[in-house]
This record gives structure tokens, sequence and C-alpha cells, in this order.
């Protein structure tokens, strides 16, 4: 009960540096939080990609938790750094404290007019700033598709503290903002960090992984810190190998533990590493939303192993709806005979379904951006 008391006095204590703060009119702050995964910082990355060629005056920076902080000034953008609370080992309060005094540097340096936070909820630092800086836009890009038991009256209290809330959808068309205040909600098609036209052609991507002529599937199955991949990842290169598959296997940048599979013809390391997906006769991923999204959104077929571990994202029910798009499959389990069942198929050709062709999402959710700040 004190714990609640002092959190909500402390989300109101006054700033008075906010009194004098005059934001710049083309400057942008992306605040992807990221735990385990790169979900939130690619989506970022991908939509921040897109607002340079909107806003090609704009000043774009990141603050994130991720540890793919490399990735970001790799794009071309400046970003700042923030441990998350996980590696620090310290409690809510202080680590807030801390996010809280980085924000403030932040817009001291930088004074953006926009904040767009890619994150499963606001924490309660940033719930203070946007109450103390009220001339600020605050946008959060929130996807759907979240599991039974998940509470929406909570979401949708959050969703209210926001000027907009852009909801990515998925490869369906269902309504991901369903249970949330529609009025905030924008929805924009599903986004992946590269098009079509960005990645490699067949031969030369092939030449630059110096694959035979046997048929090639791509592996990966995220970086491992919230699940064990590492058996089920040996299982899987086995069994392609049986088959006559070369394999390839796509190592996170991000894994604390990385687990080299000495069976794998090759492993890359690499982002993305959906530019070489024209080498791939097919790939066997996770069921996270950029790794449907890119493989569906890119034309790769492929096997969808879901995570059921996560804590609200449904991965099977995403994995399970991508099936409709044509060559695609869902295990919930491996097992041997099956998954041999299912590489036939996917080399064999046979597929249902039609060819995604919407739009990416990254440039719809860049123009909402751009628009706010006029």
């Amino acid at each position: 009960m004190l714990l609640k008391i002092f959190k909500n006095v402390w989300l109101r204590l006054p700033s008075w540096r906010a009194l004098f703060y005059r934001p710049k009119k083309d400057s942008y702050l992306f605040l992807p939080i990221n735990g385990a995964g790169l979900g939130h910082l690619t989506r970022s990355l991908a939509i921040a990609k897109k607002l340079r060629i909107v806003r090609p005056d704009a000043e774009i920076i990141f603050l994130t938790t991720s540890i793919g902080v490399p990735l970001v000034h790799r794009a071309g953008f400046i970003c700042h750094h923030v441990t998350p609370s996980s590696l620090l080992n310290v409690g809510t309060i202080v680590w807030n404290r801390l996010f809280y005094q980085t924000l403030r540097s932040i817009l001291s340096v930088h004074r953006p007019s926009i904040l767009v936070f890619d994150g499963t909820v606001p924490y309660l630092a940033l719930q203070r700033l946007m109450f103390s800086h009220k001339n600020i836009r605050y946008i959060w890009v929130k996807r759907g598709l979240y599991k039974e038991g998940v509470n929406r009256e909570l979401l949708n209290s959050y969703v209210k503290r926001f000027d907009k809330v852009i909801a990515p959808g998925e490869l369906n068309d269902c309504p991901q903002s369903r249970g949330l205040d529609y009025k905030k909600v924008l929805p924009v098609n599903p986004i992946s960090l590269i098009d079509r036209d960005e990645i490699l052609s067949r031969p030369e991507a092939r030449e630059a992984l110096r694959l035979d002529k046997r048929p090639c599937a791509y592996v990966q199955l995220g970086a491992g810190n919230i699940n064990g991949i590492s058996d089920l990842q040996e299982r899987l290169v086995g069994s392609l190998q049986r088959l006559g598959v070369q394999v390839v296997l796509g190592l996170s940048p991000i894994s604390l533990s990385r687990q080299f599979s000495h069976g794998a013809d090759k492993t890359i390391v690499d982002y993305p590493n959906s530019k070489y997906f024209s080498a791939f006769d097919f790939a066997v991923v996770a069921a996270g939303y950029n790794s449907v999204c890119e493989v569906v959104m890119l034309g790769l077929p492929a096997v969808f192993f879901p995570n059921i571990e996560t804590g609200a994202d449904d991965q099977a029910k995403r994995a399970m709806q991508a099936c409709a798009f044509g060559r695609y499959e869902c295990m919930l389990d491996f097992d041997d005979e099956k998954f041999s069942s299912v590489v036939g198929r996917l080399l064999d050709g046979e597929a249902g379904g039609e060819r995604y062709a919407r739009e990416n999402g990254a440039i719809q959710a860049a123009k909402i951006i751009a628009l706010a700040a006029s």
C-alpha cells in the first residue's frame, strides 16, 4: 500500500524544468523498450527509416533499454542507452529514477517535440515525464494479439495518456485494437524492417553465403533469452541434414548465451538477416511478430515454432493465421517424422492461400508521426 502511494506521489511531482521546455518542431525521440529480443527496437527502426524519407530534415534520436545499441548506430541514428533493470538488479523505484533522469538529459540536449514509445506498458518514469512535459506529443506504437486474460481495462487506462496510438496489425485483417479506446487507436498494416526490393537477389545471396546447389533452409529460433532453444535447434539441424537440406543458422546479435551449432553448414550473425532470404528455399523460425511478418511479407515459405512461454504475446495464434498465406506450417512441438513430412511439402511447392501484397505498415506509421508534428 505504501509503495503504491509513493508511486502515485512520485508520478505527480512537479518539474520546474518543464516550464522552460521548448521543443524543436522536427525532433523525434524513439523509445523502444526491449527485454529479451529485438522486436520493439526493430519495429522502431523500420518506422524511423521511413520517417527519414517522409521528413528528410528530421532529427531522429533513439533511447532504448535494448543491448542492440550498435544496430541503431549502424542504421545511421543517434542512440542513447539505459541498462535494463534486470541486468542492474535494482528495485523498480531506483531504476525508474535512473530512467527519468536519463529522459530529462535527452530532452535537454535534443528537445524533441514527438516521443514515440514502443513497449508493452509505459514505465513510471515515462508516465512522470508525460505528466510534467505537456508540450510534447506522445505516441504509443502498440501491437495487439494478446493472450486471453490480459487486463484490457488497464491497457485502456494507459492508452488514454497518449495523444495517438499506432496499432501495427497482424497479417490477417482482424482488428487488433479490439477492446481498446478506438478514438486513439490508428491501425496500420504489419511492419517489416525491409521491403522486397531491398533484399539481395538469389544469386547474390547464395554467393555471399557460399551455398552449393542443394536445397537450403534458414533456421532462427530467437535470441534464446526467454526460452532455451539449443536442444530444439540441434534436433532441427540434424533432421534437415538427414533430408539432404543444407542449413544456415541465424544467430541473434543480442543473444546473452550464444549457442553455436557445429552441425549447421553455415552460421550468420547479421542484422537484418532477412536481406539474405532469397537464398533459402524455406525457413524454420520462431513465431514472434517480426519473424512471422518478415517471412510472409518477403515471400519466404516457413515452418513456425511458437514460443508459448511469452507473457502476453499469442505466438501460436499468429502462426496459425499466417498459414493462410501459402507455404507456411505451424508446429507446437517437434516430431521428427511430422517435421520431415512438413519439409517435404514445402520443397514440393504444395501451397494454398494468396501471396501477401499489402503496403508496409512502417510507411503508414511514419506518416502518422510526421503529421502529429505539423
